[in-house]
C-alpha cells in the first residue's frame, strides 16, 4: 500500500469530513466517497454519472445504477464477496451483471454509502448503532468467522490465553518464552476486531484505552496491513480474520490457539471458540436491484454456503 493511500485510511479513522479544492471551489467530500475514489479508481466518475448527489442523505432522490453494482466495506467481506461474484457470474450468465468490490471502507463508511445512495449493498462486520438504526437501511446477515490471534512464524508459542493477552497489551508481559521481546500490533480503536475483543475478553477494553493512550504498541489500519506486517517482522503479535487469511491464501503467519482452542469452523459452529464477527449485508430494500437480489440469493444457496464453507467462513441459516 502506497503512502498516499495509508494517509487515506487515517483520514478515514480520524475525520468526519474531508475537504477538497476542485475546480477553484471548496467543497466537501464525503469520507466513504474519498475513501472509494482512493482505494478504487473510477469510481467517482461512475458515482456522477449513476447516482445524484442529494442534501438529505437520508432520502435519496434517485436510485443507484442497476447496470452497476457496487458492494464496499469492512475487510472481511471483500475477498470472500468477489469469489462469490465470480462463482455467480459463471453460473448466471444471463442475470450477470458487473459487480465491483473496492478494496476497505470500513463498516462505517459503507453504512454511510448506502444511506448516500452511492453504493448498491453494504459489506458489515458489526451490528448497527443506535443511530444507525435509525436510517431505514435493512440487514442481512450472510456468515461468521473466526477473528485470531496471530504471530509472526519466529514464536514458539502455539497458544496464548486471554489472561497472557491482557498481560502484553497492559506492558507487563513484554518477551516471549524464547526471550525475544514482544513487538505488539494492534488496530485502531473501534475496529470491529478491537470492538470483538472488547466484548469477549474481560478487562480488554480498560487495557486497550489505557495502552493506546499511552501508545504502546504499533497501530495497523487495514487487514493487508495487519497480515504483511505480521508476515514479514519477527516476534510481532496481532489478530487476523480466518476467512480474510483462507481467501487471500496467506500461509505466513501463525495462528494461535485461544484459551485453548483452535479459530476453526468447527469449533465457531459449535460455540467453543469466542472470538466470532458476524458478518452482514446492509442495503436500501426498496432501492435494491433485481439483479443485486439475485446474487445476494446465490449467496445464500447451496452453490454460495459450499463457497463460504471452503474459505472458512460458516454461512447463516
Amino acid at each position: 500500500m502506497t503512502n498516499e493511500k495509508v494517509k487515506l485510511m487515517r483520514l478515514h479513522k480520524h475525520l468526519l469530513t474531508t475537504s477538497l479544492i476542485i475546480a477553484g471551489t471548496l467543497m466537501t467530500m464525503p469520507l466513504w466517497r474519498l475513501l472509494l475514489v482512493a482505494a478504487y479508481p473510477g469510481t467517482e466518475q461512475r458515482m456522477q454519472s449513476d447516482v445524484v448527489r442529494v442534501k438529505n442523505p437520508l432520502t435519496p432522490t434517485v436510485e443507484p445504477s442497476s447496470r452497476h453494482l457496487v458492494f464496499a466495506g469492512s475487510g472481511v467481506n471483500l475477498q470472500i464477496v468477489r469469489l462469490l461474484a465470480e462463482a455467480f457470474k459463471q453460473s448466471h450468465p444471463d442475470e450477470f451483471q458487473k459487480i465491483d468490490v473496492p478494496t476497505t471502507i470500513g463498516s462505517t463508511g459503507a453504512i454511510q454509502a448506502v444511506a448516500d445512495g452511492a453504493i448498491t449493498v453494504g459489506l458489515i462486520s458489526r451490528p448497527l448503532k443506535d443511530q444507525e438504526k435509525k436510517l431505514g437501511l435493512t440487514v442481512v446477515p450472510y456468515a461468521q468467522t473466526a477473528t485470531a490471534i496471530a504471530t509472526h512464524p519466529s514464536v514458539a508459542e502455539d497458544g496464548i490465553t486471554s489472561s497472557e493477552l491482557i498481560q502484553i497489551y497492559k506492558g507487563t508481559k513484554s518477551h516471549w518464552q524464547d526471550g525475544q521481546r514482544i513487538v505488539v500490533l494492534s488496530r485502531e480503536e473501534k475496529d470491529s476486531s478491537i470492538v470483538l475483543l472488547e466484548k469477549k475478553i474481560p478487562k480488554f477494553k480498560e487495557v486497550f484505552a489505557d495502552s493506546n493512550h499511552a501508545r504502546f504498541w504499533s497501530i495497523l489500519y487495514t487487514d493487508r496491513d495487519m497480515e504483511q506486517v505480521l508476515a514479514r517482522t519477527p516476534h510481532t503479535i496481532g489478530f487476523v480474520d480466518i476467512g480474510t487469511i483462507a481467501t487471500e491464501r496467506v500461509s505466513s503467519i501463525k495462528i494461535l490457539r485461544f484459551n485453548g482452542v483452535s479459530p476453526t469452523l468447527e469449533n465457531v459452529s459449535n460455540g467453543k471458540y469466542p472470538l466470532v464477527k458476524d458478518l452482514a449485508f446492509v442495503f436500501r430494500k426498496d432501492r435494491l436491484p433485481d439483479n443485486a437480489k439475485a446474487f445476494l440469493d446465490f449467496i445464500q444457496s447451496r452453490e454460495g454456503e459450499k463457497i463460504l464453507r471452503a474459505n472458512a467462513y460458516l454461512p447463516v441459516e
